[in-house]
């Protein structure tokens, strides 16, 4: 087998894996999908960014279909995304020029450097939070959720997943222009963020964040692939084969996420991101001392 097919074949696999804990957890599973590209396949960082974003759109459709989202229920993230998409283009354009300063410098690795170093970060933190409230939760401590909520800056409107409730459509936008920008630079669809966000800085319940993080994660993958595939980010082969197995893992997923609590969902949570982050920082001691 040539080391092309190879490769192909072994990003289908990574696709199911991922795809399966995208179903389960809401996330669009491009913070899996990249470092795996870029560290295990070999892949160069850009391509691994961009081929992540619009492999996202197969599980993260095949997830919404099997939860069913109701028409109201679209309300509430298709409001975040208006703030989403401005910070998803802005992403994509930091990482265009990030890797255009570092093939002006002579320096390929810095751009991976870069990227994988915010993912060790990121990756780290929301994990650790995840871990900490999970264990709150355990012990009859868990933490106030939706201070953001709280936040009265007209204009006002009533969503379903906070009991009809009035909240700023303001601050639901900047939400969803950090969560974009994030989500741009590093290729994800934004579940990463969004889903520990919605949870905890809106007051969301676990199940209804996830429902409203897999709509999100689906417009933002759709227009960070557009994005990136003008800037010829995109390896439509790797792609296809990523696709394979993410839209059958989906499915899977999406069945046992429905039947797993809110503070275990949490929690399972928590140590993947903490693996990952693992995983990645291994990779960066050898770019390091490289």
């Amino acid at each position: 087998m040539d080391p092309r097919t190879l490769q192909l074949a072994l990003a289908a696999l990574a696709g199911g894996g991922v795809g399966f804990l995208s179903g389960v957890f809401g996330a669009g599973g491009g913070f899996l999908i990249v470092p795996v590209l870029s560290i295990a396949l070999g892949v160069p960082m850009h391509l691994a960014v961009g081929s992540s974003a619009c492999q996202i759109l197969g599980p993260a459709t095949t997830s919404l279909l099997v939860r069913r989202v109701t028409r109201e229920r679209l309300r509430l993230p298709l409001v975040i995304c208006g703030g989403l998409l401005v910070g998803v283009a802005l992403g994509a354009w930091l990482l265009e020029e990030l890797v255009r300063g570092s093939a002006s410098a002579g320096d390929n690795g810095r751009a991976e450097v870069v990227v994988l170093g915010i993912y060790f970060g990121l990756l780290l933190v929301v994990g650790t939070f995840a871990l900490w409230e999970a264990r709150r939760h355990a012990a009859g401590r868990p933490l106030p959720r939706g201070w953001l909520a709280s936040l009265a800056l007209p204009p006002l409107a009533t969503f379903p997943q906070f009991d009809h409730r009035r909240m700023s459509l303001p601050v639901l936008g900047w939400f969803g222009l950090m969560v974009g920008l994030v989500a741009g630079l590093l290729g994800i669809g934004g579940g990463l963020i969004l889903l520990p966000g919605l949870v905890y800085f809106l007051g969301l319940r676990t199940h209804e964040a996830v429902q409203s993080s897999l709509v999100i994660v689906w417009v933002v993958a759709l227009q960070s692939t557009v994005a990136h595939a003008w800037n010829g980010n995109v390896d439509l082969r790797l792609v296809a084969a990523l696709l394979v197995g993410g839209t059958v893992g989906a499915r899977l997923g999406s069945e046992l996420g429905t039947q797993l609590t809110g503070p275990r969902l949490r929690q399972s949570f928590g140590w993947l991101l903490i693996a990952t982050s693992a995983f990645i920082g291994l990779r960066l001691l050898v770019l390091v001392r490289g």
